[in-house]
């Protein structure tokens, strides 16, 4: 039995895609990495309800520590059979107010959204074999030509969005940018990766779930924005665009059979897109690869690809 990783599966998508992924890997073992220990087993629960899965695993994560990444990875290295046949780095969040910082002292949007989920996924490679998957989370809100109404994304350089000076923009234009630049870091991350890996067989892909609803992600927004994200974006948001479709699509993309041969991909709406112009700049994705081996001090040993 091989495991399925999902962080931040006790809710929205993340949640979404555990409960499809039960239902199309019964025979795998699916490991929720949550923050909330809580919520997690509480999840677990609906979704051992929902689908008889046996093999439910709760596992504490916070990826705003790389503490905590690296204790996640020691107590998976000493489960029964610590094999990786999917990673989903799903967990992030948008954080409108004042700089936040995490443990480490990276700024909190590009700590949690890009560099947790990197050092996670640089952890666990050594545990990944033939036909295994990694899917990186992404954004529309990545590429500015959607014209989502969120701030574009300005990427510099993996040091200066870990340490940002201060800056007068408003707070929530402000959180925006660095939301769409931590998400265009994913998918510069999944065509990195994808590269360095080279013949190998682990699969890396970027997902696009679209504009989603009722998922709790935008309860970090003022008031006024929140009420027209409940009561007025639903009226404009198409009917399709909800949790458990853009769930499915995540679980389908890293585990079905069908989908198996998808590779160095972004994926949007259920079908392979092509994403903006600026993920595609190798020099991006190179500085970003090294400047993110650098602020996560990752050596050598702990992984199966060259880090310089």
């Amino acid at each position: 039995m091989k495991s399925i990783i999902i962080t931040g599966a006790n809710s929205g998508i993340g949640f979404e895609c555990a409960m499809h992924m039960a239902r199309i890997a019964p025979n795998e073992q699916i490991i929720l990495a949550c923050r909330d220990e809580l919520a997690a087993h509480a999840a677990a629960t609906k979704i051992k309800k929902a689908t008889n899965h046996r093999h439910l695993k709760c596992m504490m994560l916070d990826l705003a520590s790389l503490q905590s990444i690296r204790s996640f990875k020691e107590a998976f290295s000493k489960i029964s059979n610590p094999e990786i046949i999917a990673l989903v780095n799903n967990a992030g969040g948008l954080f409108v107010g004042d700089t936040l910082y995490t443990k480490d002292g990276f700024e909190i949007t590009f700590g949690t959204n890009h560099l947790g989920g990197f050092y996670l996924t640089m952890l666990l490679l050594p545990y990944m074999t033939f036909e295994s998957s990694i899917t990186f989370v992404s954004s529309g809100v990545h590429d500015p030509a959607n014209k989502t109404g969120i701030q574009e994304p300005v990427y510099t350089s993996g040091r200066e969005l870990a340490y940002p000076q201060p800056s007068s923009e408003k707070k929530i234009k402000l959180a925006q940018r660095r939301y769409s630049t931590s998400k265009l870091c994913n998918v510069l991350t999944t065509y990195a990766l994808h590269e360095k890996l080279g013949d190998r067989t682990i699969r890396v892909n970027a997902f696009d779930p679209g504009q989603v609803l009722g998922t709790g992600f935008l309860r970090t927004l003022p008031a006024p924005m929140r009420f027209i994200a409940k009561f007025i974006m639903p009226l404009l948001v198409k009917k399709n665009n909800k949790p458990e479709l853009s769930g499915s699509r995540l679980a389908n993309l890293a585990y079905a059979s069908d989908l198996r041969s998808l590779n160095g991909i972004y994926y949007s709406e259920g079908q392979v897109k092509k994403s903006s112009i600026d993920s595609y700049n190798k020099n991006f994705q190179s500085e970003l690869w090294t400047s993110s081996i650098a602020l996560t001090d990752l050596i050598e040993q702990d992984t199966i690809i060259a880090v310089s």
